[in-house]
This record gives structure tokens, C-alpha cells and sequence, in this order.
């Protein structure tokens, strides 16, 4: 297939997925969103690339009328870190880098739209969490599905959301990273272009150094009082959940290893995967894993 078919069929592909967003099935599409355009960038030039992504968009917005504003929101979201990481891959740059940056990209994205968003808007975000399950419970006792007292639930579970945001808001970044990387990786070697892949998720160390730096932080952090405008005390605020999503991650490439020691399905991390990025003290596995040789234990195992 020459290069104006293939970049026809992926603007197709881009087209679908632009559509499926006003659909219930956004919630899985959402992650294969970025593919499409990195591939058509990383396999057109950036004029022609540029003609097929208005072509797309116009053709979105027609089709879907009053959800075509929401669609196109969506699109131009993520159009700048697809542009990268097409970018990337045309340089030759290591799979490592390529999914940093987009992680980074990605995740910037998402601050500063949510920053923006409650600014303009003025919103509680925990307020808003906690009326929206509030009125689920209600529904809920109101059809008998649910019983007992359930006062203060909805506010509880809606500041603990508002809490983990920041980890939720990193976790989703990372998973578009890595998931546009590794299928826009397999459809790019189909076309003849080869990208490097990551190492195995079991094989990652964070450096030793990182540990080093986390007690630094919160030294900071203990030593100056809350809310303080110091810069230091800022740059520590913003690093503690940085350096907390890191050591989870390095808690999940742990149980990857301990899965391929043990010969355990890879389904068993990834359902760890879930709780470990809920439940608080279990960064520590991570921690744990950079700053001692867990591994060499279970090795003697």
C-alpha cells in the first residue's frame, strides 16, 4: 500500500475515532485517539498532514452537528503531543524519551485545562463531586438497591477523589502515553518504519538518587509551615505527588518482575496495578524496590 492510501485509511481510522467520542464507547477510544494522527505525522509531510487533519475535523464536525464542538475539543487536545511524538519518531529518538515527553505534554494539558476551567468557572470541585454522589445514593435508596445510613458519604468520597486527583491526573497521562506509543510502534513497523520499543515494564529502576531526593523534600516539607509562599515549600508541594507517582510506578514494574519470576499470568500486576494506585502507603513498595535490593531476595527465593 503506497503512502496516499495508508494516509487515507488513517485519516478514516482518525475520522471514527473522532466520531466515537460521542458515543458511550469515548471511554475506550479515548486512549487510541492520539494513534492515528501520529502516524499520519509521522508518515506525511507537515503541510499534507496538516490538510488531512482540517479535512478530518470538518468532516467531524458536519457529521455530528451539535456534539461536533465536543469531538473537535477532543481532537485539538490531543493533536499538539500527537505532532510531537510523530515528530520524535521521525528523529529517531529513544522510546524512553519520546514517552517522557508526551507524558509531560499530556499531563501539562490537563493542568492547565482544569486550572483554566475552575478559574472561568468558578467551580468546587469536591462540592460538585459530592452533590453528583449524593444524588446517586439517593437514586439508589430510592429504588431499595441501597440500604442504611449513607449521611456523609457522598461529601467523604468526594474530597477523597479531589485528593488523588493529581495522581489520577498523572496516571491517566502516562497510560496515553504508553498506549499511543506501543500500538503507534506496532503500525508503524507494518509501513516499513521501525521505532525502538521500551524495555520491559519488569526491567525499570528508578535511580537511587530519587530516594535521596524524596527525603530532601520532605525535610522541606517539615520544616517550612503550611502554605507558605516560600519558593522552596511550593517546589516541594508540586514534587511530593511527582516523586509519590514515580515510586508507584516503580511498585508496579516490582510486581511485572515478581510476575515473570514466579511465571504468573501478566493479568496478576495489572490488577495490582488497581489498588496500587488508590491506596496510598503502597508507593512504598516502590520506594522499597529503588532504594534496597528487594529483587535479589526473591531471586535467592
Amino acid at each position: 500500500m503506497n503512502t496516499a492510501l495508508k494516509s487515507l485509511a488513517w485519516s478514516a481510522v482518525a475520522l471514527l475515532m473522532l466520531l466515537s467520542v460521542a458515543t458511550p464507547l469515548s471511554v475506550i477510544t479515548i486512549f487510541l485517539l492520539m494513534t492515528p494522527m501520529v502516524v499520519l505525522y509521522t508518515i506525511l509531510r507537515p503541510v499534507s498532514f496538516a490538510i488531512h487533519i482540517v479535512v478530518i475535523a470538518a468532516l467531524a464536525f458536519l457529521i455530528l452537528g451539535s456534539s461536533g464542538a465536543l469531538a473537535l475539543t477532543f481532537g485539538f487536545f490531543f493533536l499538539v503531543p500527537s505532532i510531537v511524538m510523530g515528530h520524535l519518531y521521525k528523529k529517531r529518538f529513544a522510546a524512553k524519551t519520546i514517552v517522557t515527553v508526551a507524558f509531560v505534554i499530556l499531563l501539562a494539558q490537563l493542568v492547565t485545562e482544569l486550572t483554566l476551567f475552575s478559574i472561568q468557572y468558578d467551580i468546587d470541585f469536591t462540592a460538585q463531586l459530592a452533590s453528583f454522589l449524593d444524588q446517586r445514593i439517593q437514586e439508589l435508596q430510592a429504588s431499595q438497591m441501597l440500604t442504611g445510613d449513607w449521611t456523609g458519604t457522598a461529601q467523604a468520597m468526594g474530597e477523597a477523589v479531589v485528593r488523588v486527583l493529581p495522581m489520577l491526573l498523572m496516571l491517566c497521562s502516562f497510560l496515553l502515553a504508553i498506549v499511543t506509543h506501543g500500538i503507534s510502534r506496532k503500525v508503524l513497523a507494518w509501513s516499513g518504519i521501525v521505532v525502538p520499543g521500551l524495555a520491559p515494564m519488569r526491567g525499570w529502576m528508578l535511580p537511587k538518587s530519587t530516594v535521596l531526593l524524596y527525603v530532601i523534600v520532605w525535610i522541606i516539607q517539615f520544616s517550612m509551615p503550611a502554605g507558605s509562599p516560600n519558593f522552596w515549600a511550593v517546589a516541594s508541594d508540586n514534587a511530593v505527588p511527582v516523586l509519590d507517582f514515580l515510586f508507584r510506578i516503580q511498585a508496579l514494574a516490582f510486581f511485572f518482575y515478581l510476575a515473570h519470576l514466579k511465571k504468573w499470568p501478566n493479568i496478576i500486576p495489572i490488577l495490582i496495578a488497581i489498588p496500587l494506585f488508590l491506596i496510598t502507603p503502597l508507593f512504598l513498595i516502590g520506594l522499597l524496590d529503588t532504594a534496597f535490593p528487594l529483587r535479589r531476595y526473591f531471586e535467592k527465593k
